[in-house]
């Protein structure tokens, strides 16, 4: 099951990094809780996506070999074979964000700067997200290098503005140890990214 679970979902390598740099027992229980619940996510939005696949085909069969007439379970095994992968798909959504936030849960908070902007244009349905690079000077004259990748709006006006986000480690230049947590003085709710 350990293999399978990494060929589907191969997030156990940056979780057991993360549990490495988590300070507390609390903190790395937490990241391993929502780590499996966003594995589960993904093994039953993928049984969820097969059911769906094969359900027209089984639902046929089986409904000419026993002569069912009764739509109503054709229409509550269907409603099940959609309700999988939705479900699965909300519990990988929820686990990733939660399992996110749980890693940079007990890390350091610091307030720097944005230096600059880069836009990433989406293609298609993809949307424009956005490249900021931001850099915090800590006691002793070491200056942290990041990078806070964003969606929505453009954050151009952003820059030489503060920035807070949360890291792990005090390298300075682990560019991906990062964790968004808002412009400080904005009024709306940081988003995490």
């Amino acid at each position: 099951m350990r293999r399978l679970d990494r060929w589907i979902h191969n997030a156990d390598d940056q979780t057991a990094d993360w549990v490495s740099k988590a300070r507390t027992p609390a903190a790395r229980s937490r990241i391993r809780r929502w780590a499996r619940a966003e594995t589960a996510g993904v093994v039953a939005a993928l049984i969820g996506i097969a059911l769906i696949v094969l359900a027209p085909l089984a639902f046929a069969i089986w409904f000419s070999v026993a002569d069912i007439g009764r739509t109503d379970v054709y229409w509550w095994l269907w409603g099940i074979a959609a309700g999988v992968p939705l479900a699965g798909g909300t519990l990988m959504a929820v686990g990733g964000h939660r399992r996110l936030a749980a890693c940079f849960a007990d890390g350091y908070v610091s307030t720097g700067r944005v230096d600059r902007v880069i836009e990433c244009p989406g293609g298609g349905d993809d949307t424009t997200s956005y490249e900021l690079r931001v850099s915090a000077e800590l006691p002793g004259g070491v200056v942290l290098r990041r990078k806070v990748y964003r969606d929505g709006s453009s954050p151009l006006r952003r820059v030489g503005g503060p920035i807070r986000f949360r890291h792990n480690t005090l390298d300075p230049a682990d560019l991906h140890d990062v964790l968004f947590d808002g412009f400080p003085g904005a009024e709306t709710k940081a988003v995490r990214s």
